[in-house]
């Protein structure tokens, strides 16, 4: 059940409506006035909630399971409950993720300004954007319409974010560019300073790092993330590229479009990441390597080299999945003493 306090709760939706809103086929219903009054994992859902399995082989956890209705990639009369209503679709976890934006929708944005913020005069009485308390915006700042900044912020000079961009409370960002309908949640550091040094026998001596961070549309960064800005060029963050919690992005780094990077990866400087990659929690990338449109690596892999485009990766250092595969199971069979 989902806590009220916490989160906003909509509907209840009929279910024919629901199924329209995905264009599912409907399997099961004997009540087309049902009503379903929330979204939930299989694991989770009670009685009057709907549910959803993305992988054929799970279908069985619905005999177990109190929900209302599930989602699903292919209806099987054999496996489903005859009394559990089923919504036949293409991609049932994207439905399942559409739905549950209509149950479970954002907190409305509604403008105000803080009386304890420090922010610029001409966004003082600005009918457009909402300002936590003690959000601190340096002058240069460019805020556009309806970016909503969370307490304790810090925007520094030029930084310029893009319409309907969200940050959260305990943020840090200089030299940096901000698209449209970002979402940086708390805690993130943006634009910092990189990690460049020459070394010497009298100790280091810092680079001056003078670039900055882009960040294209729709990007999500995680909270406690770091990206750091460029040495003298840019650090990029392509369209749609989802980031987890936790992940260090160094100076000059390149990412593209579409991809997505669980917790604790550590990308070195000057790293080209292509789009529509995705990395494991705990991947650890070197600097200057370049990682193909469409890799994928597994938690923990170690990338040290280029990868061509489509490449799937595991282990440190990382080698192709079904090499990776083959070498655990030979150790096994060694621990074993089947190995000999």
């Amino acid at each position: 059940m989902v806590n009220k306090i916490f989160h906003n709760l909509s509907g209840p939706f009929n279910i024919n409506d629901i199924a329209k809103l995905i264009s599912a086929k409907v399997f099961n219903i004997k009540d087309n006035n049902l009503l379903i009054y929330g979204a939930a994992d299989v694991d989770n859902a009670i009685n009057g909630e709907i549910t959803f399995i993305s992988i054929s082989n799970t279908l069985n956890k619905l005999h177990n399971s109190k929900a209302s209705a599930c989602i699903v990639n292919k209806y099987d009369e054999k496996i489903i409950p005859n009394n559990m209503i089923c919504l036949e679709v293409d991609n049932a976890h994207l439905a399942f993720a559409i739905i549950a934006q209509k149950f479970y929708p954002q907190e409305k944005f509604v403008p105000k300004i803080s009386e304890s913020s420090n922010i610029p005069k001409i966004y003082r009485n600005s009918l457009y954007i909402r300002v936590e308390p003690y959000v601190y915006i340096e002058e240069g700042a460019i805020i556009e319409k309806n970016v909503w900044i969370g307490s304790n912020s810090f925007i520094g000079k030029g930084v310029k974010i893009g319409e309907n961009t969200r940050i959260g409370s305990n943020v840090s960002i200089e030299c940096a560019e901000i698209g449209k309908n970002v979402l940086v949640y708390s805690g993130a550091k943006i634009g910092q300073s990189g990690f460049g040094f020459a070394p010497s026998k009298n100790g280091h001596i810092k680079i001056p790092q003078v670039g900055s961070v882009v960040i294209g549309d729709n990007v999500e960064v995680g909270a406690n993330t770091c990206i750091d800005r460029g040495s003298h060029g840019i650090t990029s963050i392509g369209e749609g590229t989802y980031i987890d919690n936790l992940v260090h992005i160094a100076h000059n780094v390149s990412i593209g479009k579409y991809c997505a990077i669980a917790g604790q990866v550590g990308i070195a400087g000057s790293a080209v990441i292509e789009d529509y990659c995705m990395f494991g929690g705990q991947v650890g990338i070197g600097g200057h390597i370049t990682i193909g449109k469409g890799v994928q690596a597994g938690g923990q892999a170690g990338i040290t080299r280029n990868l061509d485009a489509g490449s799937k990766v595991s282990g440190t250092p990382a080698i192709p999945l079904s090499q990776y595969h083959r070498q655990a199971l030979k150790l096994k069979q060694l621990i074993r003493g089947k190995g000999k």
